[in-house]
């Protein structure tokens, strides 16, 4: 058996050297259509990082009926947590309201203090929307619960942004199956030609009794080899322009809420994935064109 092997992958081989010029040429297509691939994937990978960050971000500011007794804030955030779509629901008293307002004003937040013991602020309740449901429809739901004071959050626009973002992550990946497909055709159009050149060679071995998937192999073979050739600038330049680029921005496109995947493992992620579909992509398109010929000649 691995003689066998062995054999398939010395005529695979002598096939890449005999015909290197179309291989070269299929494998440059390859290599151009990967580049693609890959800055779509660092794309669409940034995205959805992004995208995470701010959901995690985002919270709905529930304010509570002053009129609401304290023994009964319990059983309305459980009231609350039985929503559709909501992640988390947490307390927070006068006392830990007065604390975030005074931290979100710095040092001269500290007078404020003054109003520890008549403390005029509501009681709140932090809301997390659960990923993929719309924040704005939780929001309107929050604010018919009877003892809900109020709710808001980012507001609209922050809603849109991210269905913006949501948008983009789903245009790449139909784009990057459509690479795929064209990274298919084009290699399965190199394997066809190599195929006809070699046709003497192939009724021979057929003569002798080579079966179709005997025959089949080394062209397989081939095809996923063209398709690694094809993967390797794309992972050297994967690597090394998202290492300039992360360095280069800080690791952050504008604050850290938009902030960037890091090099490692990403780049190295991204790099094994098109290692992978250059290889898929080599041996569908040979299977496909060696299929297709070996039917026909039967």
């Amino acid at each position: 058996m691995f003689r066998l092997i062995g054999r398939h992958f010395k005529e695979a081989f002598q096939g890449l050297f005999r015909h290197f010029a179309m291989a070269l040429s299929s494998a440059s297509a390859v290599t151009f259509t990967l580049v693609l691939v890959s800055i779509l994937t660092i794309i669409i990978g940034n995205v959805s990082q992004i995208t995470r960050n701010i959901e995690e971000g985002i919270a709905i500011y529930a304010t509570i009926d002053d009129e609401i007794p304290e023994e009964e804030i319990p059983a309305l955030q459980r009231q609350l947590e039985r929503i559709e779509g909501i992640l988390s629901v947490e307390y927070s008293d006068k006392d830990a309201e007065l604390d975030r307002w005074i931290d979100s004003l710095g040092e001269s937040g500290e007078y404020y203090e003054l109003y520890r013991d008549d403390n005029p602020l509501p009681r709140a309740f932090l809301v997390k929307v659960s990923s993929g449901y719309s924040i704005s429809e939780i929001n309107e739901k929050i604010k018919s619960v009877e003892g809900i004071l109020g709710a808001e959050f980012g507001g609209l626009t922050t809603e849109n942004f991210m269905r913006i973002l949501s948008g983009v992550r789903n245009v790449g990946y139909v784009i990057i199956a459509a690479l795929t497909v064209l990274a298919i055709f084009m290699i399965s159009n190199t394997i066809k030609i190599t195929i006809y050149n070699r046709n003497k060679e192939i009724s021979i071995m057929r003569q002798v009794g080579a079966s179709n998937n005997y025959i089949r192999q080394p062209f397989v073979i081939e095809g996923m080899f063209i398709g690694a050739m094809g993967a390797m600038v794309p992972v050297l330049l994967t690597i090394i322009a998202y290492r300039y680029l992360y360095e280069e921005m800080d690791g952050k496109l504008l604050s850290n809420v938009l902030s960037l995947l890091p090099v490692y493992p990403f780049a190295y992620q991204v790099s094994a994935f098109l290692v992978v579909i250059g290889i898929v992509v080599g041996l569908i398109g040979s299977l496909l064109s060696v299929n297709k010929y070996l039917r026909w000649r039967r």
